[in-house]
């Protein structure tokens, strides 16, 4: 009976952070798309923009997050 709860019980942990996994990924590809289109603007527009450096800083400090979240995610 114990091992029975036990075993239900490591379940439903495995199945919280698969949930947990799943969303952060989404988080992450988001995050991705974020750099991906910065790295377009700063690309396209160059040091010529007003915003070239607010871009940039912006996508070290996201660059900087993802890789958090990813060490994050490879501890649960």
């Amino acid at each position: 009976m114990s091992d029975r709860l036990i075993e239900e019980n490591d379940i439903s942990i495995d199945e919280v952070k698969e949930q947990a996994i799943a969303k952060h990924m989404s988080d992450i590809q988001v995050m991705e798309k974020c750099i991906f289109g910065l790295d377009q603007f700063i690309i396209r527009f160059g040091r010529e923009s007003n915003a070239h450096d607010l871009a940039f800083d912006l996508k070290l400090q996201i660059l900087q997050n993802k890789k958090h979240l990813e060490e994050w995610i490879n501890t649960i």
